[in-house]
C-alpha cells in the first residue's frame, strides 16, 4: 500500500501525525495513536495522501488496546469508516489499487 499519512481533523492533539497508516480498506482504518479512545467513540480524522490531496472522514472506534513502550504509538486503534464521501472514496480507492 502506498504511504497514508492520519491525523484528528481539526483538533488540538493529533493521531499518527507524521506516522502511517497500519491497515486500510473502504471500510475502515487502523492506526496507532497517543490518545486514548473507547470503542464506540466517533473521530473526525485527515487523511494525507501520497499523491497530494487529502480528505476528512467520520469514523467510529472499534476496538483499542494498550501497546507496550518502544511501540509506534500508545494505542492499537481499529477504527470503521461512518461515511466517506464520493470524491474521498474515489481518492482513496486509487491509493488501495495496486500497482501493476
Amino acid at each position: 500500500m502506498v504511504p497514508v499519512v492520519c491525523r484528528m481533523a481539526g483538533g488540538k492533539v493529533e493521531v499518527g501525525e507524521g506516522r502511517r497508516v497500519s491497515n486500510m480498506s473502504l471500510g475502515g482504518v487502523r492506526i496507532y495513536s497517543d490518545e486514548r479512545m473507547a470503542a464506540g467513540q466517533e473521530v473526525d480524522l485527515e487523511f494525507i495522501l501520497p499523491h497530494g490531496p487529502s480528505f476528512k472522514a467520520m469514523a467510529r472506534v472499534v476496538w483499542a488496546k494498550e501497546l507496550p513502550k518502544g511501540a509506534p504509538g500508545v494505542y492499537d486503534v481499529g477504527l470503521e469508516f461512518m461515511a466517506l464521501s464520493k470524491r474521498a472514496r474515489e481518492e482513496l480507492s486509487q491509493v488501495l489499487e495496486p500497482r501493476i
